[in-house]
């Protein structure tokens, strides 16, 4: 389908917006798993990758001021290239506590792995779009078009739905076709689709080129914090402390856009994503714009877990998983709910936060 070498535009490459959307980071140091050490405390090794809006500014915040130690914790940050490498890790051991989207969380629920989903972290957007020469304004335009994308991620179930609520039936008015970043990343810069599914930064990476233009998002996906079962058992009060550390973090990063959005550029693969895109995907969690402390929200809500059981039966029914899985007995909402009790009191001073690097 793709021509090798295209460029997207001239700071984004066929190859590099792979390697963003994907995590597929073979050609990058990367390809190892980056560690970096700090603090002294409690160790907490935490597994996430360098892409996703808000989830990875949180990390640099972890990783570059005093927010951690403050709490008791040494963290080593182990960056890795997308939910499957993060939950291999968890499954081995080899990490404690990972970052995941929703339905790479439902995943590790329906093979049944020792882990369990124990915080919302961050919000994000997905998006059906149209490209610039399809002349698609709306989702009802697409009966009898083909929508691109890549299969098994929370944007595609939101595709779906999104077909199904403007009288589409995939598969019979609508046909969604399978197709790896890189390829589809070839196929919106030249102009050789009509539509596409993906999410954010590249939802609006793609606006900002100009390139495509949303007909349908959905705010609702979430990156959730999964814990390796052992460790949640074992070091509760450590997991309590970290998510205390991952809201007061949210909340700094919150308070310091720019400055937090340099550090999510300096590291790979992200060094190339615009800052304006950046701050643009991230405007979609609110979080991002909370004014002060108690705004934050760690425990996943009702609804947020209500959203976990549809994408579950979802991805039965397209065969993406292997079985249904009982979703709340995969979630540990209690420390979670301890925390949110600790910020609705106060008491953390953002400008006290100590940059330890820049």
């Amino acid at each position: 389908m793709a021509e090798r070498g295209i460029i997207v535009t001239s700071g984004l490459s066929r190859r590099r917006f792979g390697q963003l959307a994907a995590g597929f980071a073979a050609s990058l140091p990367l390809a190892a798993p980056s560690i970096l050490r700090a603090q002294e405390g409690d160790v907490v090794r935490m597994c996430w990758f360098n892409t996703t809006t808000v989830s990875a500014q949180i990390a640099h915040v972890l990783m570059r001021t005093d927010i951690a130690a403050r709490n008791g914790l040494k963290m080593e940050m182990i960056q890795l290239a997308a939910s499957p490498a993060i939950t291999e890790a968890l499954v081995s051991g080899a990490g404690d506590v990972g970052t995941l989207s929703d339905f790479a969380a439902v995943t590790t629920m329906a093979i049944g792995a020792p882990v369990t989903t124990v915080a919302s972290q961050a919000r994000f957007r997905s998006a059906v779009l149209a490209t610039k020469k399809s002349g698609i304004t709306k989702m009802e335009d697409l009966r009898g078009k083909q929508v691109y994308g890549t299969f098994g991620i929370t944007a595609f179930q939101n595709a779906q739905d999104a077909a199904l609520k403007a009288g589409l039936v995939p598969g019979k008015d609508i046909t969604f076709v399978n197709v790896g970043p890189a390829e589809l990343a070839d196929a919106v810069g030249a102009q050789r689709i009509d539509a596409f599914f993906s999410y954010d930064p590249f939802v609006s990476y793609f606006e900002s080129t100009g390139h495509a233009a949303v007909i349908s998002e959905n705010l609702s996906p979430v990156i959730v914090l999964t814990a390796n079962n052992r460790f949640l058992q074992q070091k509760p009060d450590v997991l309590k402390r970290l998510l205390t550390a991952n809201a007061q973090a949210l909340f700094f990063a919150a308070q310091n856009n720019d400055l937090v959005n340099g550090w999510f550029r300096s590291l790979e693969p992200a060094k190339n994503i615009p800052e304006p895109v950046l701050q643009k995907a991230s405007r979609y969690d609110p979080a991002w714009s909370a004014k002060t402390f108690t705004d934050i929200k760690v425990a996943l809500s009702p609804a947020q877990i209500a959203q976990m059981e549809t994408l579950a039966k979802w991805g039965v029914e397209a065969k993406l998983l292997p079985r249904l899985p009982d979703v709340p007995k995969f979630i540990n909402t209690a420390i979670a709910g301890e925390v949110d009790k600790q910020i609705a009191a106060g008491g953390f001073d953002v400008q006290s936060v100590k940059i330890l690097r820049a």
